[in-house]
């Protein structure tokens, strides 16, 4: 049985770790070893079953480790993720039971996956995106690497998200759009035009504003 390392001990990590419980429930895949946090007293004052291991770099990976990173930072979790690759670590993708996952969709790895997202014909994710509760990606859309979906999104059909983009809770983008590397999309915002890199969008209609 293989050993499950969950990088980072906060809110997102917390929940991973009781999506990880719920597919031991189906499969019974993995010693949930602990997490890796730089904080070692993020879980004080948490309901928890296990333990923060070590800070991230001093960690010493084993040969039966598997991992899964929880940073909610597009930016850090890319840096993270590298960096434990070029030390051996291996991402793998953790997506919850209750998720519907087209057999025509082509995923990364280190992508995370809630319950009742729905990941739609032809879909791409790219490496360490992370899709929140009820949100949807429809057929032909494509995500680059590290964006951060949150809860009830919806990127509708055929569109592309560049790497690293970020869509606030109950925010959509409408048919065929295309976003640019680094977007940041308010929460409740309706994206109806393209979005260059970079920028950040806020409204129904959403419009560029400042950070």
């Amino acid at each position: 049985m293989k050993n499950l390392i969950i990088i980072g001990a906060g809110g997102c990590g917390r929940e991973v770790h009781q999506w990880a419980k719920d597919i031991n429930e189906k499969e019974n895949r993995w010693n949930i070893k602990g997490f890796l946090d730089d904080d070692l007293d993020v879980l004080e004052g948490k309901k928890c079953s296990i333990a923060v291991l070590s800070s991230i770099d001093e960690y010493l990976i084993e040969a039966d480790d598997e991992f899964v990173c929880c940073i909610g930072n597009s930016n850090i979790r890319k840096m993270i993720m590298g960096k434990l690759k070029a030390k051996g670590a291996v991402f793998i993708n953790l997506i919850h039971p209750n998720a519907v996952i087209a057999d025509s969709c082509t995923l990364g790895e280190g992508v995370i996956i809630y319950p009742y997202a729905l990941i739609s014909d032809n879909a791409v994710i790219g490496d360490g995106c992370i899709i929140n509760m009820y949100s949807s990606v429809a057929h032909d859309s494509v995500l680059g690497e590290y964006c951060t979906i949150s809860a009830h999104c919806d990127i509708t059909g055929m569109c592309t998200l560049g790497e690293r983009v970020f869509m606030g809770t109950t925010s959509h983008v409408v048919p065929g759009l295309k976003i640019g590397d680094d977007v940041y999309i308010c929460a409740g915002s309706t994206v109806m035009t393209r979005v260059r890199a970079g920028k950040k969008v806020l409204g129904n209609p959403a419009k560029m504003v400042s950070f």
